[in-house]
């Protein structure tokens, strides 16, 4: 398992960071177009292979790679907070749309780590319905959701009313609630961790108590009788 995800952790989202962190302008289509070739080879790799596809890798990557291209049209200052802004946008609609058609992003991350271990996907939603993984999902989602909502509602009024001058004039109110958000959304997750991991533990126990020895005690009937009367 740890090599799989060590390996759809670096082909998905190490390498997408630090190539196009060594890139300029004029080579960036080459590193892009490169990273694209690198990422489909591993996909269609794992797919023969392992018949798995990471589907939230596939999502981070291409929205990485998509968001450096067109960031590097972009000018700094105000021009850059605007593309910033509508970045965000982005990731809230990547969050809320999935969650229209019934799906869920932190559920598939879930999911993609799990097939990481060789497990199939009957095994891996029968444990989301049986933990009630479910609603922690939800609710990673939904606090996602407030606080990328929340700064995209504090960066617009920002853009609208300060304008190009004083846009930064709410910088450590932004400051104060990604710390407040993130500080909670940290807490989520390792609660979250914590649940998966007291039901790894159940499941040892009950695994150890299933293959315990059956003691070869033989109970007198008789002598019981006598001993209740």
């Amino acid at each position: 398992m740890k090599n799989k995800l060590l390996s759809d952790s670096i082909v998905y989202i190490i390498s997408p960071i630090i190539l196009l962190a060594f890139t300029n302008y004029s080579t960036i289509i080459y590193f892009a177009s490169a990273l694209v070739f690198i990422l489909s080879i591993y996909t269609i790799i794992t797919k023969k292979r392992e018949l798995r596809i990471n589907v939230s890798g596939i999502i981070f990557s291409t929205t990485y790679i998509l968001m450096f291209l067109f960031r590097q049209k972009v000018q700094k200052g105000f021009d850059m907070y605007i593309y910033d802004t509508c970045l965000m946008i982005v990731l809230t609609l990547i969050i809320v749309l999935p969650l229209l058609l019934n799906k869920n992003i932190f559920r598939q991350i879930y999911i993609d780590i799990r097939k990481c271990k060789n497990d199939n996907n009957l095994r891996i939603l029968n444990n989301i319905k049986k933990i009630n993984l479910d609603n922690d999902f939800k609710n990673l989602s939904f606090i996602f959701t407030i606080h990328l909502v929340s700064l995209i509602l504090i960066r617009v009024f920002s853009i609208y009313i300060f304008g190009f001058e004083s846009y930064e004039n709410n910088f450590m109110i932004q400051v104060l609630l990604n710390i407040a958000f993130i500080i909670y959304e940290m807490y989520m997750v390792s609660k979250l961790m914590s649940k998966l991991k007291n039901n790894i533990t159940i499941k040892k126990r009950s695994s150890r108590i299933k293959k315990s020895p059956i003691s070869g005690r033989v109970i007198d009937i008789e002598q019981y009788k006598n001993m209740n009367k």
